[in-house]
């Protein structure tokens, strides 16, 4: 059965900015499909009806559905191309898949390698991570390419990922630094914010948002004094309250974050920053 990481924190103040923990959810039962549903749904060009067709059709035996399929590996949609290469783990064509893929990221077409980083992530094969890294460095790739390839590491989820997601940091294209930080969170065991920490002073909003959440994710109170800096200084909302959100997360001294969410917690400009300057507050380390 497919599930999905789309739970948000249940805080009107914390979806407001985006921060968010991760979940699983439910999905379809797996049992049920036919070819002429697949088909229809295919045909009918709905995301939705195409991912829920082939989640329904997970143990479906039908040979010549890997052949509607496959197309969808080239999807413009992420959702579609990622359900596709789900449902084709569960086949025989599995390994044929994952070498195309790989070839693709060897080439020079940006759209062919997106495609291909999201089908390699979803597949979620260790030997996948040398070229996926490789990839991710590439400059000849679209920032979009790349960023693709930071979310497919992250999926893998695997320690190997590291070296090439905490490399993809200092790139120039702020959606390739935002991607490899979410990827990060998604690492087992990482915990290391050093190379993290100094993002809080990047010039792109999405960039320091993703820092902060990475931060707290982490538990890493070594980002406590930027994290502090963010929360008295950034000009975004956004960053301002995922700053204090991991202040509480990291359980910061509350020597080091404490005046800094008091002031938040009963001036910030924002309803939601305040909010959560006041929730961290409580979970501070005495």
């Amino acid at each position: 059965m497919r599930t999905t990481k789309t739970m948000k924190l249940a805080l009107v103040s914390v979806a407001a900015l985006g921060i968010t923990l991760g979940a699983a959810g439910g999905a379809y039962a797996g049992r049920g499909g036919s070819p002429g549903a697949i088909q229809m749904a295919i045909n009918s060009g709905s995301v939705d009806a195409i991912q829920a067709e082939l989640e329904r059709a997970e143990f479906l035996v039908c040979a010549a559905c890997t052949d509607m399929v496959m197309p969808l590996v080239d999807h413009g949609d992420q959702r579609v191309r990622q359900v596709a290469a789900w449902w084709l783990a569960r086949r025989g064509v599995v390994r044929q898949v994952r070498v195309t893929m790989l070839n693709r990221l060897s080439q020079s077409d940006s759209v062919a390698a997106r495609n291909a980083a999201d089908v390699l992530g979803e597949l979620r094969g260790g030997s996948s991570i040398p070229a996926l890294g490789a990839a991710l460095s590439n400059p000849i790739f679209s920032g979009e390419a790349r960023a693709a390839m930071a979310r497919a590491l992250g999926t893998i989820g695997r320690q190997e990922g590291v070296a090439p997601l905490t490399a993809a940091l200092g790139a120039d294209d702020a959606q390739v630094k935002a991607a490899s930080l979410v990827a990060l969170r998604s690492i087992v065991g990482l915990r290391d914010g050093s190379a993290v920490a100094p993002l809080l002073g990047d010039a792109n909003e999405g960039v320091r948002a993703e820092a902060a959440s990475t931060l707290g994710r982490f538990r890493a109170t070594a980002g406590t004094d930027a994290l502090v800096s963010a929360l008295r200084s950034d000009q975004s909302a956004m960053v301002r309250g995922r700053a204090a959100w991991a202040l509480g997360a990291v359980r910061a001294s509350a020597s080091a974050a404490g005046p800094a969410l008091e002031t938040a917690a009963t001036s910030d400009a924002s309803p939601a920053v305040r909010s959560l300057a006041a929730t961290a507050l409580t979970r501070l380390a005495r």
